[in-house]
């Protein structure tokens, strides 16, 4: 062992140099924990222990200065570490760790020269952090064959999680094509692995080359490397802190406890396999559940509109909330009604099943804002009734199906331009009147077959088309939907918007000139947070409040603030952490209430929403978190004033 202060080198059993006496086990510099000589990683508190070397800080310089310039803008927009008054500041976040480790790089290294081995890292970081920023991700830090970005700093997502783990799943998806293409080249066999972990760090100010420092907490970081040591290449392994935000969205194997090499203990494993097709429960407590309380008003304008629509006349509705106030389960509950009700057409009489058709849904998302036509072609999906899992043949078999039964007497004017929206392979005459090079004439193709099918579909039944999450909408999509909208006043359609009060998004536009070409034919729904008599009835209908102690009732209605989602992830947060049990079929308060910290899946969320606001507005939140929830105005200014 080499002394570091001397540089004397001393048998690996001394634990002082022989030649000045300074002790020479090696402790973590940020918790001061013994470690093993071989540590990359303190066990303690996750703190990186290598010392990054010049290359590799060029290395991560070369990739930072890559960053797309819209998310250059993200970054340096949510940055509120500096004061205006100048003041660095620390502030404590949490992300979504994901750390990309090559496997066995030492030995693949001697196996090339130096230059050789330089080319194919350079190569690997580089496709990798490209992934990384697609999803809004930063890179923090690199260290010899390891690279560890965050979700949620200094950018923070509602789902943060779920993009670390999209991200993953791209990174490892990339690197098999890449690792074929060294195999080919260089004779060697290139893997790695994806590690994520969720928790909670600190972020320093951040550096006008978007550089930024931080801090472990906990086992964020720790936790992160830990999953090294588990034997699976190529794949992506994440920690029960991830799992339990992203399991409803992915397939995931859960492969136990494993053995941590050279530390002692275990640590729960799961390996992500795919995207579901269909995610599973997305909100709350599973078992828990509530009839929807506090939005019959809404409910009677959504079922007057159907019976317009029913008579003949097209109209659409416009629906307008803030994250958690009950979008979705309020579209979910009106489609309810309209099954148990039979508004539409009739049920099969060979299977009793209700059809599908009358109702169409398209959805954005936050990955889909790049693709071209992404919203068109879910919804598309959804109306011939296959799935983003579904396979080609499966695709196409479908979409010639539906076109000839609805659009029989033109199939040749649909069935070619939406084949080719959904990449099937076509051949014969519908490839040659698709084969269509202009990307203008080919969108005027795609609009004309979209509106012919849809035109099919209301003349055997009224039809409803929900187009959900616009404010991820991609620009292509909005620019058809926006040509599409003369349909509405031509006949028996229901067109209804969902969307979060975000003007500045390309699905904005659509609203906008929604307003004006349908007029009177729109209707406006704004979602406003549940009063507290129906926040109590939520509760109480979960959890039979009755049975609960006043301080339980209060602490969940107080951090809800009327919030139906954040209303249940609260009592998810209480029953996770014990506060709530259930004995003997109720539930019952299972310990005093010591922490008044907000649900982890919540944070990201009112983050990503704070993080909107403008620098001086943010710093003095900022200010006012500290001081308490309730405090004089007064007492805010004075301390505005002092920095």
């Amino acid at each position: 062992m080499r002394c570091s202060n001397c540089q004397t080198e001393n048998p690996d059993t001394a634990r002082f140099c022989a030649k000045c006496g300074k002790e020479l086990l090696r402790r973590c510099p940020n918790c001061q924990a013994e470690l093993p000589l071989e540590a990359r990683f303190c066990m303690e508190c996750g703190q990186p222990l290598l010392v990054q070397t010049p290359a590799d800080a060029d290395r991560l310089s070369r990739l930072a200065a890559n960053v797309p310039g819209k998310l250059q803008q993200k970054i340096r927009s949510t940055s509120r570490q500096v004061s205006p008054g100048g003041v660095s500041l620390w502030e404590r976040r949490t992300v979504t760790a994901l750390l990309a480790d090559v496997i066995g790089s030492r030995s693949l290294a001697k196996q090339l020269d130096p230059e050789a081995w330089t080319y194919i890292i350079n190569q690997a970081f580089d496709r990798i952090v490209q992934v990384i920023y697609r999803h809004e991700g930063t890179p923090v830090r690199l260290l010899d064959d390891s690279l560890l970005a965050f979700l949620g700093a200094p950018v923070a997502h509602e789902d943060d999680p779920q993009r670390a783990v999209r991200a993953g799943l791209e990174i490892i998806t990339h690197m098999e094509h890449f690792a074929q293409e060294i195999k080919r080249q260089y004779g060697i066999n290139f893997t790695l692995r994806v590690c994520i972990n969720s928790g909670p760090v600190e972020i320093g100010p951040l550096g006008e080359d978007l550089a930024f420092e931080y801090r472990a907490i906990g086992d964020t970081i720790n936790l992160t490397s830990r999953l090294k040591f588990t034997k699976q290449v190529m794949g992506v392994l994440i920690t029960a802190n991830t799992f339990r935000f992203i399991a409803p969205y992915f397939d995931c194997d859960d492969m136990g406890q494993v053995e941590e090499k050279g530390i002692g203990g275990s640590i729960q494993v799961y390996q992500v396999k795919a995207v579901r097709s269909v995610p599973a429960q997305t909100r709350g407590f599973s078992g828990l559940a509530s009839p929807m309380v506090g939005r019959d008003a809404e409910m009677t304008t959504l079922k007057r509109m159907c019976e317009a629509v029913r008579a003949g006349l097209g109209r659409a509705v416009l629906i307008v909330g803030e994250p958690g106030l009950g979008k979705t389960r309020l579209i979910q509950e009106w489609r309810k009604s309209i099954e148990t009700d039979r508004t539409f057409g009739q049920p099969n009489q060979a299977s009793n099943q209700y059809p599908s058709r009358y109702w169409v849904t398209g959805r954005c998302t936050y990955y889909g804002q790049r693709v071209a036509y992404w919203l068109i072609i879910d919804m598309l999906r959804d109306l011939i009734g296959v799935t983003i899992g579904s396979n080609e043949p499966e695709i196409h078999s479908a979409l010639l199906k539906f076109t000839q039964e609805f659009c029989s007497d033109q199939i040749m004017e649909v069935y070619p331009y939406l084949g080719h929206l959904l990449s099937v392979k076509l051949e014969g005459e519908a490839f040659e009147r698709a084969n269509i090079t202009d990307p203008q004439a080919l969108q005027t193709q795609y609009l004309l077959a979209i509106e012919r099918l849809l035109r099919g579909c209301m003349h055997n039944s009224p039809l409803i088309l929900v187009l959900e999450d616009l404010h991820w909408a991609d620009a292509t999509s909005i620019e058809l939907l926006i040509k599409l909208l003369p349909l509405v006043l031509s006949g028996p359609i229901l067109l209804c918007l969902v969307t979060r009060p975000e003007r500045n998004t390309p699905g904005w536009k659509l609203i906008s000139t929604a307003r004006e070409v349908l007029g009177g034919s729109l209707t406006s729904i704004s979602l406003s947070p549940l009063t507290d008599k129906d926040s109590r009835t939520l509760v109480s209908n979960l959890l039979q409040l009755e049975a609960l102690p006043e301080n339980v009732r209060d602490l969940i209605l107080k951090k809800a603030e009327g919030n139906p989602y954040f209303v249940e992830e609260v009592i998810r947060m209480l029953i996770d952490r014990g506060v709530i049990i259930e004995k003997d079929g109720n539930w019952v308060a299972g310990e005093e209430i010591s922490t008044y910290d907000i649900p982890d899946n919540l944070q990201g969320l009112l983050l990503a929403r704070i993080d909107r606001l403008p620098v001086e507005a943010r710093y003095t939140l900022l200010v006012a978190s500290v001081i308490g929830r309730n405090f004089p105005v007064k007492v805010l200014s004075k301390i505005l004033e002092g920095t």
